[in-house]
């Protein structure tokens, strides 16, 4: 902890870096309304828009540990803002993008710079932070994380009301340049003072093998063919890879990559439990926002306020989990997060093209008093195991794991439903004409739009009521998965969780004055 830091400083650095991590994490969310005018100004296909999304997440993933280990080695608050500077040129070069394949681009360069922020944040919190306020400062931290992701459609869905689809990311520039100007004045530099020598080749391979790793997910969920040759090639090279980063990293003597972290049950299991989370909130996300737009016709506006709930119910939980850990303990707060959270999915599952918009909101709100529970208080038993001069690297290995969940969460989850929708179909399009039938097979979306194209007129209805109905049926299956991944995750928890919060420290006597000294001393004579 750093001692020159004040009370009131070290509020004002909490809600900046809770700031940066909202700004960073809600980008993986805020292209999903944009992406109809993207596809109409740009011409893209809908392979191309998915990779808007993906390249996004991959570098994300793929620069995560690299950014920990830069951080603990050349200072924090340096690379930091160095991320933020990689994430806001992006952001600007990004939203004037002329083809879909120059949006890719930027869009990874974002993930490169971003990738940076919710390590690095969370090291500069257990710097600057002593440990009898560092639950509540991890509390807000992972509540500025949860309530981004309800924020990004919101705040998609304004912008696109008022300008042109390039302003969701434009936006990110002023705040990034305030950012990066109060970073400078509020933020103390740190690091580890004892780094490990510099490991290239540990670097390189962290970046290759989960790059690789996300990258055959992505593609195996977004084509629902996991034995393709680039499907197979990327999981089984990034495993591979990653093995062999395991193994290199085990023999050093002073690693980049502390292996040792990986066999304390308290570390593995709160990354478990946040990765099993993470799997089941992207992959819920991912099919209601379908369901809302599609199924039941809302606008992205309205569909990104219905998920307004969710990031109320995170903020509220995660302010009170500190109180609720110290009385009921790590294990039994996170169990039970995971649980309302299987609720709130099985809940979901039940919806129909009928249900009233008041229930929708109680399964969201649900939802994020759940997802509210897991973050803060999951991290910070994690984090109570890694050395604070360790913090940017064993919080990477942590934010990797939840990365890489989430990728699997969309593309198992949109596989799943893919399937069942496919299969449900296939007997109905039959009335389009033959170049537009596999695309309506493939997606309630491309139904949808094939319907539109080809004009069907009194076969419409019967058509769009078989797409909505095979679309409830494939909802249906997903949500149940979801609700078991997340009892998966209490499961975890209750197993190798502790059952109590460690104690926090006494602060040290204050050393008595001159004056109090020499009293002292008379008093004795």
């Amino acid at each position: 902890m750093n001692p020159e830091v004040s009370s009131g400083r070290r509020r004002a650095i909490l809600a900046l870096l809770a700031i940066t991590v909202l700004i960073v994490v809600m980008d993986l969310t805020i292209i999903n309304v944009a992406l109809t005018p993207i596809q109409q100004s740009l011409n893209a296909t809908n392979a191309e828009l998915q990779w808007s999304l993906d390249t996004y997440l991959i570098t994300f993933a793929a620069f995560l540990f690299t950014g920990g280990v830069c951080a603990d080695r050349f200072g924090r608050k340096r690379t930091l803002m160095a991320g933020l500077v990689v994430f806001g040129a992006g952001s600007v070069l990004g939203a004037y993008a002329d083809t879909v394949t120059e949006l890719i681009v930027w869009r990874g360069v974002m993930g490169v710079g971003a990738a940076v922020v919710p390590t690095v944040t969370l090291a500069v919190i257990m710097n600057v932070f002593p440990p009898m306020e560092r639950p509540k400062a991890i509390a807000a931290w992972a509540s500025a994380a949860g309530v981004a992701f309800a924020v990004g459609p919101v705040l998609g869905g304004l912008l696109l009301e008022q300008f042109w689809w390039g302003s969701i990311f434009l936006i990110n520039a002023p705040l990034v340049v305030a950012g990066v100007i109060l970073m400078g004045v509020l933020v103390p530099e740190s690091k580890n003072p004892a780094p490990a020598k510099f490991d290239p080749l540990g670097v390189l391979l962290s970046i290759a093998a989960v790059g690789l790793l996300v990258y055959g997910i992505v593609t195996g969920g977004e084509d629902n063919d996991w034995l393709a040759a680039d499907t197979l090639g990327g999981l089984i090279g990034g495993l591979v890879l990653l093995v062999l980063l395991v193994v290199i990293e085990s023999r050093m003597a002073a690693p980049s990559l502390d292996v040792s972290l990986l066999r304390s049950a308290r570390f593995s299991a709160g990354s478990g439990a946040i990765a099993l989370c993470f799997f089941a909130l992207i992959g819920a996300i991912f099919v209601t926002q379908f369901y809302y737009q599609a199924v039941l016709g809302f606008s992205p506006m309205k569909a990104g306020l219905l998920l307004l709930p969710t990031g109320i119910g995170s903020m509220i939980m995660s302010a009170r989990c500190p109180k609720l850990v110290m009385r009921f303990g790590p294990r039994a707060v996170v169990a039970a997060g995971a649980c309302v959270m299987a609720v709130s999915f099985i809940l979901s599952s039940r919806l129909t093209a009928d249900t009233p918009t008041w229930l929708l909101i109680v399964a969201q709100l649900i939802f994020g008093l759940g997802w509210g529970c897991i973050m803060a208080p999951a991290t910070a038993s994690l984090m109570s195991v890694v050395p604070p001069v360790k913090a940017g690297a064993g919080q990477a290995v942590s934010q990797t794991m939840r990365q890489v969940a989430g990728a699997l969460g969309v593309a198992v989850i949109g596989s799943i439903i893919g399937v069942v929708y496919r299969s449900g179909m296939e007997d109905s399009v039959g009335v389009l004409p033959e170049a537009l039938r596999d695309e309506a097979a493939g997606s309630i979306g491309g139904t949808l739009r094939a319907v539109k194209a080809a004009k069907l007129g009194d076969q419409a209805p019967a058509l769009i009521g078989k797409a909505v109905d095979n679309y409830l049926s494939g909802m249906e299956i997903t949500m149940l998965v979801t609700a078991g991944v997340a009892l998966l995750a209490a499961a975890v928890s209750l197993r190798w969780l502790p059952k109590t919060a460690p104690k926090p420290p006494v602060p040290p006597a204050p050393k008595p004055t001159a004056g109090e000294a020499a009293g002292s001393l008379g008093a004795r004579v």
